[in-house]
């Protein structure tokens, strides 16, 4: 016995790295397997927490992997995640009535985004804190609702997550091979989220503050070749968009064309029109395009939804300049949305924020009276000024991030999931102040981590005691369709444990 225990000890010495992301892998992925095995909805290709585009992903999936020649269709949804899925469709088989193995490999590789992250997580927050970071993220409510559903944040989370990473090794500038690695996930980020190309003038802000005595043009170069690169990964599908725009302007020839270069969607000006008008609540509203014919559905030979296709951001920001009062309400009401997700609680059960609460439209649930958000609002306001302090200057990449990800949000929609897609930036930002009080008091820095990590493992245990009895039961109520009487997904829907 003591001889095994020193070998643990002697491997644990000469390679804890690898340890660490071969633990916080396997005790991600077994709290995924866990609350799978006792959610009602494991078959199914979307959850009761979260329904957002999963219709669309299997349809676009399906139609991949089975090399269906379709009609050029407009170019709306980043392609990168339901390509992901077509190629699961081809290698495991189309699903058979169950979506279970899809999703445990959504769950795969969300726990491997987990380890990804705690190692370089760990050279930033050291190695107490970083394992306290990766169990929370790992025992993150939203995030096993996310990563075990039809969910593009599970792909955006990696890319996102490894942007980090890059820009912390390459602070002071990237070498060409860094720049060329940045350039690509740059890329392949925004064709999973398309907002994610609008990160490049954040990123560049924060790497000015570190670029020390380098020569401008050098650094200018080695920028620039990072931005070819993404430019060279967004070209073919840019290329496929040209040619999608250029045959459905030539069906129309009648209506105004629309602009063939789309390096990635073509869903700017509707979004923002859609987000910005009188009627709009801060969250997802198609009610505007509805309006407008089609049964809700997006027509671009429809003259008033092509106007906009071409000027919604014309109409939004008159609207906005128009009701400036009514225009700052909304712009508060999409920031509450948003940080809804830091109401969100942890483990299979949410606590300590429980399991009812509203699920918005294309949104994550939100549990009702979720008084978590305020508490760690304060923790992240509190992170986000000490970033800007020269001794935690470093986390002032992941302030870059937060902020891109508001004003996005401001821009837009306010999407409680959307703050869980940034989870690798603001994980260390709420940290931050627990870090800066532990380095005032050295006897806490190692004490409080370790606790909290350990007090966050009970989680697991109460996913195994869950998992070892029947799947839970859960009622839902909202409109329903009146042809089928089944509740339109789309819509808001309020959800509670069955009794």
């Amino acid at each position: 016995m003591r001889r095994l225990f020193n070998s643990v000890r002697e491997l644990c010495t000469r390679h804890p790295v690898a340890l660490g992301v071969i633990a916080t892998f396997g005790l991600s992925l077994l709290l995924r397997w866990l609350y799978l095995l006792a959610s009602p909805d494991r078959t199914w290709p979307f959850s009761i927490f979260f329904y957002g585009d999963a219709r669309f992903f299997h349809g676009y999936a399906v139609d991949w992997a089975r090399e269906r020649p379709t009609q050029a269709t407009l170019p709306y949804h980043p392609p990168l995640f339901p390509w992901l899925l077509g190629l699961l469709y081809r290698l495991m088989g189309e699903p058979q009535g169950s979506a279970y193995p899809y999703k445990l490999v959504l769950a795969v590789l969300n726990s491997a985004t987990v380890a990804f992250t705690w190692a370089w997580w760990r050279k930033v927050l050291g190695t107490g804190w970083s394992l306290l970071a990766a169990a929370l993220f790992a025992s993150s409510f939203g995030w096993l609702v996310l990563s075990t559903t039809y969910s593009n944040e599970v792909l955006y989370a990696l890319f996102l997550s490894a942007t980090c990473a890059l820009m912390l090794q390459h602070r002071a500038g990237p070498t060409w091979g860094g720049a060329a690695l940045l350039g690509l996930v740059m890329g392949l980020g925004s064709l999973t989220r398309a907002e994610h190309l609008y990160l490049w003038p954040f990123l560049l802000a924060w790497a000015w503050l570190y670029r020390g005595k380098t020569p401008l043009p050098a650094l200018a170069a080695r920028w620039g070749a990072a931005g070819l690169v993404c430019a060279l990964v967004l070209a073919p599908w840019a290329v496929h968009n040209a040619r999608v725009l250029a045959d459905i302007n030539a069906r129309t020839p009648e209506l105004e064309p629309l602009p063939e270069l789309a390096p990635v969607t073509v869903y700017g000006p509707i979004n923002f029109a859609m987000a910005n008008h009188a009627g709009a609540t801060g969250g997802f509203t198609p009610d505007s395009v509805n309006r407008l014919g089609q049964d809700g559905n997006l027509d671009v030979a429809n003259p008033a939804q092509r106007r906009l296709l071409l000027h919604g951001y014309a109409d939004g920001l008159s609207w906005m300049r128009e009701h400036p009062a009514d225009a700052a309400r909304l712009c508060v009401a999409k920031l509450d949305r948003w940080l809804d997700g830091l109401g969100l609680g942890f483990g299979a059960s949410n606590l300590p924020s429980g399991l009812s609460g509203n699920r918005a439209p294309v949104d994550l649930f939100v549990p009702e009276g979720a008084w978590l958000k305020w508490p760690m609002l304060l923790l992240l306001v509190a992170g986000a000024a000490l970033s800007l302090l020269p001794p935690w200057r470093t986390y002032a990449l992941f302030t870059a991030v937060l902020l891109h990800r508001a004003l996005i949000t401001l821009a837009f929609f306010g999407y409680t999931r959307g703050l869980l897609a940034v989870f690798p930036a603001l994980v260390p930002l709420l940290l931050l102040p627990l870090v800066a009080l532990a380095a005032r008091r050295p006897s806490l820095a190692p004490r409080l981590p370790a606790f909290a990590a350990a007090a966050l493992l009970l989680l697991w245990v109460e996913a195994g005691s869950l998992a070892l009895g029947a799947p839970r039961g859960f009622m839902a109520s909202g409109s329903t369709d009146t042809a089928s009487g089944k509740l339109i997904q789309d819509d808001w829907v309020r959800i509670w444990p069955r009794q």
